[in-house]
């Protein structure tokens, strides 16, 4: 838990892209955290040109640009709490691996493959996972990602709860996979372990494609609760209802899907996940 006292204001990082039509990456994440009432920092490590159909030319920042970033928000104004999301080379998973060496606070690093996974691991697989990884507090990924670092079919609940058995071997604190649908009942199964302690959370499918941006909300939403002082129970449920609340507003602007729209914190019971240490049924 984080140290709330004397009404200090918590100071959210997050390290990673730069998405140019502001429904993922650094953007979406400085929006999450106004909402929750911390104080937004980036450490853009790439420069993507998207809008809301597709991702186009990408370029990874200069390594001297990335450590300059850093450390100018650590001389100032050090993080509470730090969001990773894009590492697009080996150069960047070096820099930030070097700064976790000493840094003290909460990690969440949401592994985001879609854009440059299969050269991220090629590259840098092996420091990830030797170095990375057991430094992260919170390692998120989608059940898609699960099954690719996993080399595993994730089809039923104890695939999945294996998936993350497996994922945690790496040394990560706790693991969340997010988003398996299985069967036809419209619900939707996230996944949360650590050591012994587990949580199974429940949520209604939101109606409609409006949902770009989810994961990258979702990860940037726990983070700051965290910083807030939440227990991380207290912040996955209000991340997850933030969330809904965002898809169920959420609305189209381009040409393609919206994204998850960024409402203030949750206010409706409806939008609250069911939370259990129980498999499904």
């Amino acid at each position: 838990m984080i140290d709330t006292k004397n009404n200090k204001i918590p100071v959210v990082w997050s390290i990673s892209g730069s998405d140019s039509c502001g429904g993922t990456g650094i953007q979406s994440d400085l929006k999450t955290y106004h909402d929750f009432g911390a104080c937004g920092c980036s450490v853009i490590t790439a420069i993507t040109a998207q809008n809301s159909f597709a991702a186009g030319y990408s370029v990874a920042t200069e390594r001297k640009s990335v450590v300059a970033q850093i450390n100018a928000l650590d001389s100032d104004m050090p993080a509470d709490v730090i969001k990773v999301g894009i590492l697009p080379n080996l150069d960047i998973v070096e820099t930030v691996v070097k700064y976790f060496d000493d840094y003290q606070g909460y990690v969440v690093y949401d592994l985001e493959l879609e854009a440059s996974g299969e050269h991220l691991l090629a590259e840098a697989g092996d420091l990830l996972r030797s170095s990375l990884l057991p430094r992260v507090d919170l390692l998120v990924v989608n059940v898609e990602e699960a099954a690719a670092l996993t080399d595993a079919a994730i089809t039923t609940f104890e695939e999945m709860e294996a998936a993350a058995a497996s994922l945690m071997a790496s040394g990560t604190r706790s693991v969340l996979v997010t988003g398996a649908k299985f069967g036809d009942n419209g619900q939707r199964y996230d996944y949360w372990a650590e050591g012994t302690e587990t949580i199974w959370v429940t949520v209604e499918g939101a109606p409609g494609v409006n949902n770009r941006g989810g994961g990258c909300v979702l990860s940037a939403a726990i983070a700051a609760a965290l910083s807030q002082g939440h227990s991380f129970k207290e912040a996955l449920s209000l991340a997850k209802a933030y969330v809904t609340q965002g898809i169920r507003g959420a609305k189209s602007i381009g040409s393609g899907p919206g994204a998850v729209a960024h409402l203030g914190l949750p206010t409706q019971d409806g939008d609250k996940p069911h939370l259990s240490g129980q498999r499904p049924a």
